[in-house]
């Protein structure tokens, strides 16, 4: 065999070889989101007392990214009429901003994500999410760290459908960005994540919310601030209805809150504040004596409890605690907050920038009604003011 031929016959089977690889490869990537689909179906069914299921899987190689179409995570146990979660489109990619810093880390967005939590009188009837370890389900989803999560177009529900009546209530057009979650800019900072909440309510109310939060910890450090505000009370009839026993003929709701953990502690406030509510119309035809005689009372206390001059009911909840403990919120603190609101100072329709991050757990003076209680310490130094003075 001549020189000539012996070349022939390697180029030969180098094509050849090349070939194979090369037609191995198209079909491994036309398969790819078929195996990718099954890895997924096989994580997602079991869970403990959730299963689930994605309907399709698409792979972008170019950009580091695949994307999961028709999620959804049902409850195994029980009847639970709705399902945990629908997503009708996960992206899950490389974040190429983490990546020009450094670090392999990944970006996720929810487009359309539907969240559904269900009351009922039987936790098999019930639906929280509890009973399953989503953080481990994460993980098997997607390897990498999570750096950016992003939520458009959301729903969240909470139904009641063994209530009469049932209960629905939700909070649409949900926007949520959440930055810099694994750490990679500002190391060192305390609380280096940004967190934006957005979205609308049955009602007309509108939910914003914005803080600092810290993930990487065991125990995550946050410094949140709430405002949802603009609900009309008379979409909530129902609610109030079902566990209430009575209903709005007009007012509006909004609840402001400041909320602070560092190293477990928790300290902040909820404050619901209620407008120009009325909750019976005597002149219509509808409960019965008994119904309208428990309404008149509900009326009656907010007409005795109210600030008259701005017809407006408000208090304040003070939250503190350890999240390892029971959180602890005061009644008897927030019984006075409602006798202080009604009858001494207008609650501002706005947040009060009384909780900070760098505070939290941190002993506060302690209060009863309206008067100050000095600690021990406070009390030795007015004696030694008290002594120099002489």
């Amino acid at each position: 065999m001549s020189f000539l031929q012996r070349m022939s016959k390697k180029k030969r089977i180098v094509t050849i070889t090349l070939s194979i690889i090369i037609l191995a490869l198209i079909v491994f990537r036309l398969l790819l989101p078929t195996i990718v689909k099954n890895y997924l179906n096989k994580t997602l069914a079991d869970m403990g007392e959730y299963s689930g299921h994605v309907e399709d899987v698409d792979i972008w190689l170019i950009r580091g990214a695949y994307v999961i179409n028709g999620l959804e995570i049902n409850k195994t146990t029980g009847k639970v009429p709705v399902p945990f979660l629908k997503a009708p489109t996960i992206d899950l990619a490389v974040e190429w901003k983490a990546l020009l810093h450094g670090a392999i880390k990944a970006k996720v967005e929810f487009d359309r994500p539907e969240l559904n939590f269900v009351a009922g009188p039987t936790k098999e009837t019930s639906q929280t999410g509890a009973g399953a370890d989503w953080t481990e389900t994460f993980k098997k989803l997607l390897p990498i760290d999570v750096n950016e999560f992003q939520i458009h177009n959301g729903i969240i529900k909470y139904n009641d459908f063994h209530s009469s009546p049932k209960v629905d209530i939700y909070i649409n057009d949900l926007e949520l960005l959440a930055t810099n979650l694994s750490n990679v800019i500002e190391k060192g900072e305390k609380l280096p994540s940004d967190l934006m909440i957005s979205g609308s309510s049955i009602g007309g109310g509108n939910l914003s919310i914005n803080g600092k939060v810290n993930v990487i910890k065991k125990v995550p450090d946050a410094d949140i601030n709430m405002k949802f505000t603009g609900i009309n009370l008379t979409a909530l009839n129902d609610f109030a209805k079902a566990y209430g026993k009575f209903d709005f003929e007009k007012g509006k709701l909004s609840i402001f809150s400041e909320m602070a953990v560092n190293d477990g502690n928790v300290v902040g406030y909820v404050k619901p504040l209620l407008e120009n509510v009325d909750v019976l119309n005597w002149s219509e035809d509808g409960p019965n004596f008994t119904q309208k005689l428990w309404q008149a009372a509900i009326g009656s206390t907010f007409a005795i409890f109210k600030n008259h001059k701005k017809d407006r009911f408000a208090t304040k909840v003070p939250i503190e605690g350890k999240l390892d403990d029971k959180i602890d919120t005061d009644i008897f603190t927030t019984v006075v907050r409602v006798v202080k609101n009604a009858f001494i100072e207008v609650y501002k329709k706005n947040l009060d920038d009384s909780v900070n991050f760098n505070t939290a757990g941190q002993e506060k003076e302690k209060k009863f009604l309206f008067f100050k209680v000095k600690d021990k310490d406070e009390k030795e130094a007015d004696k030694k003011v008290e002594s120099d003075k002489k």
